[in-house]
């Protein structure tokens, strides 16, 4: 066998789906060499320039594009389970998360987390990452070491916030509304979770310069958290570092819809058009969640050629709305997807959020329109996709010189029971039908990071007992300090909803309707 940088690897599909200038290749095969794809045709051709050191996949499976999750936290591996409140409520309770972690625990929960991110079909992330502030540059070396040690790509984002950090007022303001008492333990507490621009801008420096372009995988990105969250000078600080250093911006933006009034009440104008003045609107920003664009803002989306990331499950458990994504398809718009690290599933299954994504678009209002085109979801994922992490064009679809990141799902169950989908396109039942369970294998770069359903880079179960013992000892073991920051979000959380409260009583029209309280 040939060294693993110079491997060939036949990977055989039927059919291949290569989303490049022919979306489908029946009876296909791609050749694998080293790290990016040599050559991309019918498997009788492909098998012709043999010899391989080693052939995967079958007629009984298709072959097509890694996912790319255009948001995603990789913190949040270490806390599954239920999220239901939507961001505004749920951002006084964060903080109490933020205690103690050494570097060993939070290495065992970025691994989890990125198995997990393989296993449901993702090759690449987009990863607006928080932090731990007791952690040298916060973690993010350690952070970036597990990517690179699992051999993930990623476009990786350290997250600044600057303003506004309880609600969507200054934080003096808010902090007027409560007891003098319960003020003063706010002000003592990590509530907020805004840690010194200064400090995040210099470790940013630090981790372009080591960094940023390592193995062709990863991309080192500025992540200014949300609109209201961010100062006008923030975002401008984050353009110009973007501009520097040739990288780019991830942001949460029209997340919510007190966010979208936010920006119109505080600014005179909706964020788009507030970014957009501030330069921060163009290509090389994510735009993250995406629920709340009005028709007006659509237009200038899709001129600035910006990606939004259509995250329809976290979207969904966040209480913050549906995506416009047929919509943003329609005006020319780029759309991508992701799962912000909670994805439907909880399981970080990739057909599961796009099934949901575009199953939310089945408008009852629309009587001719049934599904988004299948071919356009998936290459919109890929283009759009590979935007996000920086890397445009190199992965997101199958063709010569791209990089190797290709997923081999097995069809045998869902194209079971054999003639009953003969007369379907075959992307329609892939995109029903199929789930992270029938993914066989993952390569990322060219190297096989998953076989037979089983990652291949770290051993699962080990891992899985590391996690166990980490949980028990520490990480779902709250200290003193932790339980006292849960209580004091609970305390605090009544003069939220106080606030927030007459944001709601505007009624917006909507884009969307699913049912009727009368006819």
């Amino acid at each position: 066998m040939t060294s693993q940088s110079a491997e060939r690897i036949l990977v055989v599909g039927d059919p291949v789906v290569a989303l490049d200038e022919r979306t489908l290749i029946p009876d296909g095969a791609v050749i694998v060499e080293g790290s990016t794809i040599a050559a991309v045709g019918p498997r009788e051709l492909m098998e012709a320039r043999g010899p391989f050191d080693r052939v995967i996949g079958s007629r009984d499976h298709l072959v097509m594009p890694g996912f790319i999750n255009c948001h995603y936290h990789s913190e949040l591996a270490a806390g599954p389970g239920l999220y239901q409140l939507i961001f505004e409520r749920a951002n006084v309770h964060v903080h109490s998360g933020y205690g103690p972690m050494d570097e060993e625990d939070l290495a065992t929960v970025l691994r989890w987390g990125l198995v997990q991110a393989i296993r449901g079909g993702q090759t690449g992330a987009v990863d607006m990452y928080y932090g731990r502030p007791a952690l040298p540059d916060f973690g993010a070396e350690v952070a970036l070491s597990v990517y690179d040690e699992i051999g993930f790509r990623v476009a990786f984002g350290l997250v600044s916030r600057d303003q506004n950090t309880y609600v969507h007022e200054p934080d003096e303001q808010f902090l007027a509304r409560l007891p003098a008492d319960l003020a003063a333990r706010v002000r003592r507490s990590p509530m907020g979770y805004a840690w010194p621009v200064d400090d995040v801008m210099a470790a940013y420096d630090r981790l372009v310069r080591r960094w940023d372009g390592h193995g062709d995988r990863i991309r080192v990105l500025l992540a200014p958290d949300w609109t209201p969250a961010c100062s006008d000078e923030l975002y401008r600080r984050c353009r110009a570092a973007a501009d520097h250093y040739g990288t780019g911006i991830t942001s949460h933006v029209l997340e919510t819809r007190a966010e979208a009034m936010w920006n119109v009440r505080a600014h005179g104008r909706s964020a788009l058009e507030r970014l957009a003045d501030l330069g921060v609107l163009g290509p090389d920003l994510v735009c993250a969640h995406f629920v709340w664009v009005t028709d007006d803002e659509l237009r200038i989306f899709a001129d600035s050629g910006a990606v939004a990331s259509n995250n329809a499950g976290s979207n969904l458990r966040l209480s913050a709305g549906i995506c416009r994504a047929r919509d943003i398809l329609a005006t020319g718009g780029r759309l991508a997807f992701g799962t912000d690290g909670i994805s439907f599933s909880d399981r970080e299954d990739f057909f599961a959020e796009l099934r949901l994504a575009t199953m939310l678009q089945r408008d009852p209002r629309v009587f001719d329109e049934i599904r988004l085109d299948s071919a356009s979801v998936l290459r919109a994922a890929g283009e759009n996709g590979s935007r996000a992490l920086r890397m445009e064009g190199r992965v997101g679809r199958l063709a010569p010189g791209t990089f190797a990141d290709l997923l081999v799902v097995d069809t045998r169950r869902i194209l079971f029971p054999p003639g009953r989908y003969d007369s379907t396109p075959v992307l329609d039942v892939l995109l029903d039908r199929a789930s992270a369970a029938d993914i066989d294998t993952v390569l990322i770069h060219g190297k096989v990071v998953m076989a037979g359903g089983r990652v291949t880079v770290v051993d699962e179960d080990a891992l899985a007992a590391k996690l166990a013992e980490v949980g028990e000892r520490r990480l779902y073991r709250p200290t003193a300090d932790e339980r006292d920051w849960a209580a004091l979000g609970a305390e605090v959380e009544p003069y939220v909803l106080d606030f927030y409260r007459p944001w709601y009583e505007t009624r917006p029209e909507p884009a969307s309707v699913y049912n009727a309280r009368r006819l």
